[in-house]
């Protein structure tokens, strides 16, 4: 007998979950990815949309999204979403910080910058401290964690002072790093020193990271839908469930759907701005 409805319903998922993939097998090949389409919500809580800017003919920069936050008109955020591909978030993260510090190097060789220093290199992570339910027993307990760590988002953040040229304006300035539905998410605020203290630039960064990005969205068309459990025929019950859950947690995170329509996409876009990115089989495979 099974040891917890938890475990039970993780088994159950598994049970429910393989047929589909194997009969999306047969289907004719997809792009692992065929459409992304890019959300921002012109309000979210304080900070609204300025700009949307997208390229067509440069896909893989994605869109830069323009946020400004009430009663502080010295600042902007830029959140830029780009593909990355099917990774982990360390690899990711990793991957992700190497090219954003290539592109610093490229703006101080083109004169965009001078006096480039970096005050921290730290993890960000997107959740605070958020309570879980209280475990009835001890696989419970390595479920919801399993469940709770595969679902936490910790990027970096890459705190600076540069002087921004050419009319060579000391600047704070800080860039956020994560990556999400595939995607990577880059957030870059960047203000005068002379216009805000060191202390309430840092607190409105940090605070932008956090409500911002969760709040723009990737949603994924494709055979990226079709997600693969891989358990070892060995395993215990419980170590599989856990096993199940992180998969299943990860898969989720990917934000994949067989078709727009299963997608639930809000059929206006009043209230965001929606960019869409269509990749060729070539373009996105099963990576």
């Amino acid at each position: 007998m099974f040891r917890s409805y938890l475990l039970l319903g993780c088994i159950l998922l598994l049970a429910t979950g393989l047929p589909a993939h194997a009969a999306g097998k047969k289907a004719a090949a997809r792009p692992y990815v065929e459409t992304s389409y890019l959300v921002a919500p012109r309000q979210v809580g304080e900070f609204e949309l300025e700009d949307a800017s997208f390229d067509p003919g440069q896909k893989y920069s994605g869109a830069g999204f323009r946020y400004a936050l009430k009663d502080h008109q010295e600042i902007r955020f830029d959140v830029y979403v780009y593909p990355a591909g099917r990774m982990s978030q360390a690899d990711a993260v990793e991957a992700g910080m190497a090219a954003f510090r290539e592109d610093l190097k490229h703006a101080v060789a083109a004169g965009s910058y001078t006096q480039l220093q970096e005050l921290q290199d730290n993890d960000f992570p997107l959740q605070t401290g958020a309570p879980r339910a209280t475990p009835a027993n001890d696989i419970d307990a390595a479920v919801i964690k399993a469940q709770a760590d595969a679902g936490q988002i910790t990027g970096r953040k890459l705190q600076l002072r540069m002087n921004l040229q050419p009319r060579d304006w000391p600047m704070y300035s800080s860039g956020y790093l994560f990556y999400k539905q595939l995607y990577f998410f880059k957030l870059r605020a960047s203000a005068a020193q002379e216009r805000i203290p060191q202390a309430a630039f840092d607190a409105l960064a940090d605070r932008a990271a956090r409500e911002l990005i969760p709040a723009v969205q990737v949603t994924n068309i494709g055979d990226c839908a079709n997600a693969t459990i891989t358990l070892s025929a060995d395993a215990a019950p419980e170590a599989s469930a856990v096993a199940m859950i992180q998969q299943l947690t990860v898969h989720q995170g990917h934000n994949c759907h067989a078709s727009a329509n299963k997608a639930g996409l809000p059929s206006s876009d009043a209230d965001s701005e929606r960019v869409q990115i269509s990749y060729t089989a070539d373009e996105w495979k099963s990576q």
